[in-house]
């Protein structure tokens, strides 16, 4: 047995000396160009075309190759397998003629006779976000919003005029289906704001700007902030200084070492905590402190993850149920890492600058509010919140 398989090593190796380069090559130096596509049928879509065509009747056919540009100076290429009767062309920005040219293509990239196609894309997400934008003033700055039915991405440079001259503020990338996004930290005066869109291909739709004067914010006082201990929610401290009031203290602790809202361990998930703000207010956004220091506390063990902000102008119901009760916002805490451990940038943020949470534009006036806590970082079944800070305009 062991003979025979020896005498199959020996007999394949032969194999393998008897076919010179020159064979192995010959197939490529042999190659001859397929011939061209045939019946050829275009179906335009959103910035794109679906073409479809007859492939030829050659050996040496390898794929089908387009060649088309998108913009003056800018030139792509889509490729489908010979197992494939169809390709997509992508990345027209406009609605107008377009010129695709199909080639088959060899094993030995040999190219057939070029067949030239005519299409004419349907409105592109660009075109549709851009002729769909519009601008409205919110608090501290201005709102942009838009259609983008397809969920292409999508990035909105946002720009202001400052002494005479257009600079970004920021860049908003998305591909929700409806594009919203605010800017703030504006006074309430007139101001220019203007877009640009870009898509996924480079192209840049023209700037749209228009003058609005940002509604006035400011932070709404603490001094009348009150703790509420209805019947249902979680307030009683774990740590000697875990009352709820060191939320609105006005002392953040990137390092630890001072007081914190701390619920005691075992009180179940969710939980809730409610307080009295003293005064009505519509609100624009928050901030939270997470419990320093930060890379000991932040984004773990029972700081909040996911929660929601519920609000009412009436005293709330004195057996702590939730009738009355309007939920304002869904929250979930960012961490600017990512996924892994927890950087020195995670923890300068949660614990220094504050997690910033904004509200929607359609908010009613409230006075009192209530936070239910939904998991935390650590699924535990307590929580500790550092600081909460809120704006808006006090009604």
């Amino acid at each position: 047995m062991k003979s025979v398989y020896i005498l199959n090593l020996l007999l394949g190796a032969l194999l393998i000396v008897s076919c010179s380069p020159e064979k192995f090559t010959s197939t490529i130096n042999d190659d001859t160009a397929p011939g061209p596509v045939k019946s050829v049928q275009v179906e335009n879509l959103p910035g794109a075309a679906k073409i479809s065509y007859v492939l030829p009747n050659d050996e040496s056919l390898r794929y089908v190759k387009a060649v088309y540009a998108i913009r003056p100076g800018v030139e792509r290429e889509a490729k489908a397998s010979l197992y494939a009767d169809n390709l997509i062309v992508d990345g027209f920005p406009e609605e107008k003629e377009y010129e695709v040219t199909l080639y088959a293509v060899s094993k030995g990239e040999k190219e057939s006779e070029p067949v030239k196609v005519k299409i004419n894309p349907l409105t592109s997400p660009l075109s549709e976000a851009y002729n769909s934008l519009t601008f409205e003033e919110t608090f501290g700055g201005a709102t942009v919003a838009f259609s983008n039915s397809g969920g292409a991405s999508l990035s909105v440079k946002i720009l202001t005029q400052d002494n005479g001259t257009m600079s970004e503020i920021e860049t908003y990338y998305t591909k929700s289906i409806e594009g919203k996004h605010s800017v703030r930290g504006f006074a309430a005066e007139p101001r220019v704001f203007a877009a640009i869109i870009r898509d996924r291909w480079g192209n840049l739709s023209d700037t749209i700007s228009t003058e609005l004067t940002p509604i006035f914010e400011e932070q709404i006082p603490k001094d009348k902030f009150v703790e509420l201990h209805l019947p249902t929610d979680t307030y009683e401290k774990h740590i000697p200084q875990g009352d709820m009031f060191e939320m609105w203290n006005d002392r953040i602790a990137p390092n630890g070492g001072i007081g914190v809202f701390h619920t005691k361990p075992g009180s179940g998930m969710p939980q809730w905590f409610t307080f009295d703000m003293g005064r009505m207010a519509i609100f624009s956004r928050y901030k939270l402190w997470h419990r320093g220091p930060g890379q000991q506390w932040a984004y773990q063990a029972a700081a909040p993850k996911r929660w929601e902000v519920y609000g009412t102008a009436e005293t709330p119901d004195p057996e702590g149920s939730w009738d009355g009760w309007t939920l304002l916002m869904e929250c979930e805490s960012y961490k600017p890492s990512g996924d892994g451990p927890i950087t020195q940038e995670d923890a300068l943020y949660a614990t220094s600058a504050g997690e910033d949470f904004i509200f929607p534009d359609d908010m009613p006036p409230v006075r009192y509010l209530r936070f239910k806590i939904l998991e935390t970082w650590g699924f535990l079944d307590y929580i500790y919140i550092q600081e909460l800070t809120f704006w808006g305009q006090l009604q």
